[in-house]
């Protein structure tokens, strides 16, 4: 079963949306015939690719919204190891579990006869509450 995985803001998520948004071509003011006119001008790769990572370096400073960016684990002891590992590339990272949806009156929201399920903040503390499995 796939229960765990990371939340945070990685550079390499943020590259992608970067390459997504950023354009290949400039509107310039034009001359001669095109005088008094916009037209586009196509930038070269090299300003395309220094632009775009000044983008993702903009986006990877100030965003604030996480997303996944790990792949689902087993346990709450891998998701820690792959932050780990990858912690020059990601930031504000969380570890999260699969858990049971709750309206704001905290009772559980119940579709088809079961409850709804989504990824919630892993608190190791309540895990303990329960006991080892058997």
């Amino acid at each position: 079963m796939t229960a765990f995985c990371v939340f945070g803001i990685s550079k390499s998520l943020c590259k992608k949306s970067a390459e997504k948004k950023q354009e290949t071509f400039e509107m310039v003011d034009g001359e001669g015939l095109f005088l008094g006119k916009r037209v586009r001008r196509n930038i070269s790769i090299q300003e395309w690719a220094a632009r775009r990572d000044a983008l993702a370096a903009t986006m990877f400073a100030e965003t604030e919204r996480r997303t996944q960016i790990s792949p689902k684990f087993d346990a709450p002891q891998f998701a820690n190891d792959w932050i780990n590992s990858a912690r020059s590339e990601v930031r504000d990272c969380i570890v999260m579990a699969r858990g049971e949806k709750f309206d704001k009156h905290g009772g559980s929201i119940i579709k088809g006869g079961a409850p709804v399920m989504t990824w919630v903040e892993y608190d190791p503390a309540k895990a303990a509450e329960f006991g080892p499995l058997k």
